[in-house]
């Protein structure tokens, strides 16, 4: 017996489920750029694909509660399942957005999910021979989809959280989530590590970013969505180590999310830190919010900071150890 009842069970309603989804798949997007959202939209592929799932399980089933063909049709709606959702990812490329393969991925674990969880209570499975096999197996594959499917909101959700937390301290590395929001471009590379020892401290004092700097290019190491609002405070202040036995020099950058497509708008500024030594760098906020870019920022409205290379620089590597307000 289907899990709709027969009296009620629409084959053309059924239909515009899967075709809405689908749609909603191809065309939908949550809006604004934040992780979260972007995050989100790649979750939902799961639970998208679960509803389509659930319905071509239905428009496949039997009333027969003892059929026989109870599992072809589960293999069937998870194979046609798969398909359309492979026919809206190529479709998406006419449409300017990418296709992926770990969207495909997605959609596998959520028709997965969908068709382990159904098998648990479905009285068609209950009536096989094999049915008590059949649906712990089914509990334990919609247990392990969903979850792995959950794994990168849930550590999205503990990253903004973490950071709320923290706040006025935008960005510290004594948790493992404290480079969610960090990004590294170009020709540097970043690792969380134990700090060195400086000068004359025998001991390594806590735990930072490590950026190794490769030739002469230009880089970038982003803090993207720190705390938006910096209204209250008078100064932005950054922790940084020269391990280095030459000068380090970068710029600093600030953008807002008016300005955050305008690589000319913001504050602009620089930092230096002499050779083999640890240095707090301070940044009045009246300056940073000030015309010196070529656009005003709004503090409530921060979108990153970014630091970037410098012609001037000699260092091959460096800490970030905390940024700050105060």
């Amino acid at each position: 017996m289907p899990l709709f009842r027969a009296a009620t069970r629409s084959i053309p309603l059924l239909l515009a489920v899967v075709l809405a989804v689908l749609a909603m798949l191809l065309f939908g997007r949550i809006p604004g750029d934040a992780r979260w959202a972007w995050v989100l939209g790649n979750a939902a592929h799961a639970p998208a694909l679960a509803v389509v799932t659930v319905a071509l399980i239905e428009l496949l089933g039997r009333p027969q509660t003892d059929s026989p063909w109870v599992q072809r049709d589960y293999a069937f709606a998870i194979a046609i399942a798969l398909t359309l959702g492979a026919l809206v990812e190529l479709t998406q490329l006419g449409t300017g957005r990418d296709a992926s393969l770990i969207d495909l991925a997605r959609n596998a674990l959520g028709s997965l999910a969908a068709a382990g969880f159904m098998a648990v209570y479905d009285p068609r499975v209950r009536a096989l021979p094999a049915q008590g096999r059949i649906r712990r197996a089914g509990l334990l594959i919609g247990v392990l989809s969903t979850l792995i499917v959950m794994t990168p909101v849930l550590i999205a959700g503990g990253a903004y959280l973490q950071r709320a937390r923290n706040f006025p301290v935008l960005v510290d590395f004594s948790s493992a989530l404290s480079t969610y929001f960090v990004s590294a471009y170009d020709a540097i590379t970043i690792e969380r590590t134990v700090l060195p020892a400086i000068g004359t401290k025998q001991e390594p004092d806590g735990v930072g970013l490590h950026a190794r700097i490769a030739g002469s290019g230009g880089w970038a190491l982003v803090l993207w969505e720190p705390y938006p609002d910096w209204r209250g405070f008078d100064h932005l202040a950054l922790e940084l180590v020269n391990t280095s036995t030459n000068p380090l020099v970068m710029r600093i950058r600030v953008r807002d999310r008016i300005h955050r497509a305008d690589r000319k708008a913001g504050y602009v500024g620089s930092i230096e830190v002499e050779p083999r030594s640890r240095k707090v760098h301070q940044i009045k906020l009246q300056e940073i919010t000030s015309a010196r870019g070529s656009a005003d920022l709004n503090p409530a409205l921060i979108h990153s900071l970014s630091l970037t290379a410098h012609a001037e620089n000699r260092a091959t590597d460096f800490y970030v150890t905390r940024i700050w307000l105060e």
